[in-house]
């Protein structure tokens, strides 16, 4: 979890984690985007270079003091737990029933049941409902944005297949979501795994542990890399602040020459 909890579910998610308090109020520090890290794109790299990913335990293993062979340009907190994909229902979160329509959807076993382009008007209108398939729904003006059509304009199924099987993206994984609920519900099957409630995953660790993030730039290599530190204690954290800060002046006093 990298984001402090604003809905229902985001709070359902932080009582399955089993943090603490203190931990959770470490992630109102964090920015606004976090769409970044040692486990997602080119900061995966994990090939020994210069702009390899670092993970270590814990705060005291961390060595990357500020100067000009580094400069943290980013950073975040986030709630960790180690986890292991669900046995009884392969990670998917469902039950038999709902998982046999889920992988139906792109039928990679071949079975010959494949209905990503083969969705219902009961499905199109699932869509619809949740806000989906726009491209037929609203019209894009530039500087304005998305708005509805009028009148209101609900597309085929013979439309939205003709779409999915043509040149584009098509249907993304929520649309994959809301279909296959949609089709579940409908012939009364939907269901979550009595094994993992519906995550796909049973945890392996007691309780969760806060972990910090860092962007670190080495400006004489022209390279950048993600640091993680796995486990931070309590007692630590004003440590952890005070390097944030020091990093902060510094970039401040980078950008101080400038003025309008």
């Amino acid at each position: 979890m990298r984001y402090y909890p604003e809905t229902e579910s985001d709070f359902e998610e932080f009582e399955k984690l089993n943090a603490e308090q203190w931990m959770l109020d470490c992630l109102k520090m964090n920015p606004d985007y976090l769409g970044w890290g040692v486990h997602e794109d080119y900061m995966c790299s994990d090939n020994g270079n210069w702009d390899s990913r670092v993970i270590v335990d814990s705060w005291g293993e961390f060595d990357f003091g500020l100067d000009n062979l580094n400069e943290m340009v980013n950073f975040y907190f986030s709630l960790e737990r180690n986890n292991v994909q669900c046995e009884c229902c392969e990670g998917s979160g469902y039950n038999k029933e709902t998982k046999v329509i889920a992988d139906d959807w792109y039928d990679f076993s071949n079975t010959g049941r494949r209905w990503d382009s083969k969705i219902t008007q009961h499905e199109v209108d699932a869509l619809v409902s949740a806000g989906r398939l726009m491209d037929f729904t609203h019209t894009f003006e530039p500087g304005k944005g998305w708005a509805k059509k009028s009148p209101e304009v609900t597309p085929t199924a013979e439309q939205v297949n003709t779409w999915n099987s043509g040149v584009g993206l098509g249907h993304d994984g929520i649309n994959k979501s809301i279909c296959v609920r949609a089709r579940a519900e409908r012939e009364g099957v939907f269901g979550f795994c009595d094994n993992c409630d519906g995550g796909g995953y049973v945890f392996t660790e007691k309780s969760a542990r806060l972990a910090v993030t860092f962007w670190i730039l080495h400006p004489r290599k022209g390279c950048s890399r993600g640091v993680m530190v796995k486990n931070i204690e309590q007692e630590e954290l004003n440590k952890v602040k005070q390097y944030i800060l020091e990093a902060k002046e510094r970039n401040n006093s980078r950008f101080s020459g400038v003025c309008v």
